[in-house]
């Protein structure tokens, strides 16, 4: 099996996205000075390598929050930061990462021999970003913004020379707040508030190629405020069956799922008692 392992695609100048096969998703950015890389996606393959094709410049690597398809790659580097509020999820996360690997070994979608960040590298220092950090690269700056929700640490960054925002997870057209750490609809509805209010044309999330709006953030909003009374159905995770969740399919104008227009929300499992049973109870206490 021969697998390329990422594509690099420009796509804004001084932005590069890097998709590996998994469709996640990290983002360089090059100054005149310095770089910084947005997220590892999930270690699959030497993502410094692939970093160091594109600049030779010194890279501060940022996470967006702690899960291990935006961390599994910062094995390959000495230093990454992330929020106080994420840190010390890592070896958890690496559990999962490498859960997921040999999952996808065995299915065959991944080549064994491909590095493996977990395996292969080593644990990087961690350190801390906050919100409101700047990090200057010459000619081009890059602003931490915390987006709680999705985790309580969930960070964007904010590159005003281009007007883009790298979101992470922390909005996504098929929304994630099943996990344990999830702050749950509210926050995540504040999130999707304050990002109303930030100085963007255009947001990328760590699962999308293309660019979102500040037009499409309404949208976001209708669907979590449709989840608080749907009833939802199950879900569960393809990969790692450990995760399962509330589907909640909110009314948009497409049913493709890998649409950028589909609109959906995945909140706290919530067991369910049939609905015949449900009625039969009512009638007995009549």
């Amino acid at each position: 099996m021969s697998q390329q392992v990422f594509v690099t695609t420009q796509i804004e100048p001084s932005i590069w996205q890097i998709t590996d096969v998994l469709d996640d998703r990290a983002y360089l950015l090059v100054g005149e000075s310095a770089a910084v890389l947005v997220d590892t996606c999930a270690g699959y393959g030497n993502i410094a390598q692939t970093v160091r094709e594109l600049t030779q410049l010194p890279v501060t690597v940022l996470l967006t929050h702690s899960h291990y398809d935006h961390v599994g790659g910062t094995y390959f580097f000495e230093e990454v930061r992330i929020s106080s509020d994420d840190d010390g999820q890592e070896e958890y996360e690496t559990g999962l990462a490498t859960k997921a690997h040999k999952t996808l070994v065995e299915r065959g979608q991944f080549d064994p021999n491909i590095a493996f960040g977990p395996y292969d590298g080593s644990a990087p220092r961690i350190a801390h970003v906050r919100d409101g950090d700047v990090f200057y690269l010459g000619g081009l700056t890059v602003e931490a913004v915390a987006l709680p929700g999705h985790t309580p640490g969930s960070m964007g960054y904010l590159v005003r020379e281009r007007r883009v925002l790298l979101s992470g997870d922390a909005v996504t057209p098929i929304m994630c707040l099943f996990f344990e750490r999830s702050l749950g609809i509210p926050t995540y509805r504040q999130t999707l508030a304050k990002m109303q209010t930030l100085p963007f044309d255009r947001f990328y999330t760590g699962h999308h190629s293309v660019a979102f709006t500040q037009d499409d953030l309404p949208g976001f909003d209708a669907c979590a405020e449709f989840a608080l009374t749907d009833r939802g159905m199950p879900w569960m995770h393809a990969v790692l069956p450990e995760f399962v969740g509330t589907l909640h399919f909110a009314p948009c104008d497409t049913d493709d799922v890998d649409s950028p227009d589909f609109r959906a929300l995945i909140g706290p499992y919530v067991p369910r008692e049939p609905r015949g049973r449900r009625r039969r109870r009512r009638r007995s206490r009549a």
